[in-house]
């Protein structure tokens, strides 16, 4: 080994680690906004067919003017009204740990969107989903 090369080895293991380090961490955080990517878009799933379910008990079924779901109490006493479409969606929101940050009720379907705030290291970002359904 000349005079020059001395410590070179040092400069390259250094660098190598440095590399190493910077893949790993971008490795994690893809990982992290993937796996929360993905948890999100189940909640908005999951928050639109509650507030669905929620507006097709809502509706008449037939002239006799009963409910979808006409379940009666064991005392024949008459069904609870069923939740408004938006506050069975914030709360199935809620419950799946996510904001819901829009809903909007048409005559047949109901449209969410939700959101969630990452808490990284580095970074806040702020991810949203939607979701549509309909009668069921």
């Amino acid at each position: 080994m000349t005079r020059t090369e001395r410590g070179s080895a040092t400069l390259h293991t250094l660098f190598a680690a440095v590399l190493l380090f910077t893949a790993l961490t971008a490795a994690i955080l893809w990982s992290a906004i993937s796996t929360a990517r993905h948890k999100l878009a189940a909640a908005a799933d999951l928050t639109a067919l509650s507030a669905a379910q929620s507006l097709s008990a809502d509706q008449p079924v037939g002239s006799g003017g009963e409910r979808a779901h006409p379940e009666r109490p064991a005392d024949g006493a008459p069904p609870a009204p069923p939740a408004a479409p938006c506050v069975a969606a914030a709360r199935t929101a809620v419950l799946n740990k996510v904001q819901l940050t829009a809903c909007v009720v048409a005559s047949d379907a109901v449209t969410v969107e939700v959101s969630l705030q990452l808490d990284l290291r580095l970074t806040r970002p702020t991810l949203t989903a939607a979701a549509r359904a309909g009668p069921l």
